[in-house]
């Protein structure tokens, strides 16, 4: 089968990895990165010259069978409507499905009408009523800008809190929606979704914040871990798919949303279960490279019993992954650009390109979270120390990376 996955990033990579060693197929991935170019050995046909680029160009040169969008920009710009009308079958939600995936009020309200499992929220759409609701309320509280630029914050202080709402409504914010802060077991779960029909990927834990052991949920991922036999795959996936996910996009179908692709849950482990404290249409970078790699079946095969209403059979290699990022030295508050990246010939296993690029035939630095490295282990002390032994093959004056990551995990595990 002929395969164009969308996308310039990370997870793009990985999952092409995973579908050309799990169905031999050929893959194409544009606009790409600078790792993905060795995908072009496996497609038959390609377009003279060939420039990755050209997305749309590539598209009716190749003419695939099968079309994968991840890039969320691009959802959202309705591409996934595009490409179907122009007769290609396209794995990706459409438009009107990702704008209520980003309206938070929208598919929180939904969940709180349906019974779900998700975190209290409230809205206020002035500065004067958001300050009130600070000094009231108090915090610990999850700030996020319900419009605009999405900002998002979980202050440390009064203070803190009031400076953000002051900067954000003072830089053209409409709204604040205001989420209670939930302590506990955090866990990602993505799924691959036909309408309310899912196929449950396995669940990861996202490592936040720059330093090492140091927990921000506040920063992007720098890493997470993913294995298949601790408690969050064995017992919390199973409740959040059952008790979250599928009741949700049940709730969409009937509304007339049918939602098509991956979604990602976050869900914070309470008492009672998993409660929902976001969504995500589509994979984390980090999420997706430590994710794909333990896959050990066709994703598109699965994809088509889906939607046939059949039961796929799928599985996973018995072994746990980390992944690790390497970031500029000023992330988050500056990018790394221009910034020459060497690799040592005997480097053994896959970089993903997530903000690098090739200049005059130069890897360089080209963004925050340049590059990601991934590995597997019979536990995650085996699986960290393999990702950090591929992380010392590459060599850049402004990278950096964690070295703890998956190593406290397996500690907790022992």
């Amino acid at each position: 089968m002929k395969v164009i996955i969308i996308g310039e990033n990370a997870k793009e990579q990985a999952l092409a990895y995973a579908l050309e060693q799990n169905g031999n197929h050929q893959v194409l991935v544009c606009p790409g990165n600078p790792f993905t170019h060795e995908f072009e050995q496996s497609m038959e046909e390609l377009p003279e010259p060939y420039h990755p680029e050209k997305v749309l160009e590539t598209i009716t040169a190749v003419d695939p069978d099968e079309i994968i969008l991840l890039d969320e920009h691009l959802i959202r710009q309705g591409m996934t409507q595009d490409l179907a009308r122009r007769g290609w079958d396209v794995i990706a939600p459409n438009q009107a499905a990702v704008e209520v995936i980003d309206d938070k009020v929208q598919w929180a309200t939904l969940m709180k009408e349906r019974n779900i499992p998700v975190a209290d929220f409230l809205q206020k759409n002035t500065k004067q009523e958001a300050i009130d609701f600070i000094q009231e309320i108090g915090l610990p509280l999850v700030l996020k800008e319900a419009n605009g630029l999405k900002r998002f914050a979980i202050p440390y202080n009064e203070d803190e809190a009031i400076d953000d709402v002051n900067e954000w409504f003072d830089s053209g914010c409409q709204g604040i929606i205001f989420s209670e802060f939930l302590s506990g077991v955090r866990f990602n779960l993505p799924v691959l979704a036909w309408k309310e029909r899912v196929l449950p990927l396995l669940p990861f834990v996202v490592t936040r914040g720059v330093y090492e052991n140091e927990d921000d949920p506040q920063a992007k991922g720098l890493g997470c871990v993913c294995g298949i036999h601790d408690e969050i795959a064995t017992v919390y996936a199973q409740q959040a798919v059952q008790d979250v996910l599928v009741p949700f996009l049940k709730a969409l179908d009937e509304q007339g949303i049918e939602y098509e692709g991956i979604l990602t849950g976050e869900f914070i482990v309470s008492q009672q279960g998993p409660v929902c404290v976001n969504i995500k249409a589509g994979l984390s970078e980090t999420g997706a490279c430590a994710l794909f790699p333990l896959m050990n079946f066709d994703l598109l095969k699965a994809w088509k019993q889906i939607k046939n209403g059949e039961q796929p059979t799928i599985k996973w290699r018995n072994r746990n992954s980390v992944s690790l990022v390497l970031v500029g030295k000023d992330y988050p508050q500056e990018d790394s650009k221009d910034q020459p990246i060497e690799v040592d010939e005997d480097f053994e296993g896959v970089i993903y390109g997530n903000h690098a690029a090739l200049k005059d035939g130069q890897l360089v630095s080209d963004g925050g979270r340049v590059l990601i490295v991934s590995g597997m282990g019979h536990n995650l002390l085996d699986a960290a120390t393999q990702a950090l032994e591929s992380a010392k093959h590459i060599h850049c004056a402004d990278l950096i990376y964690r070295t703890d990551i998956g190593k406290e995990a397996d500690q907790k595990e022992a």
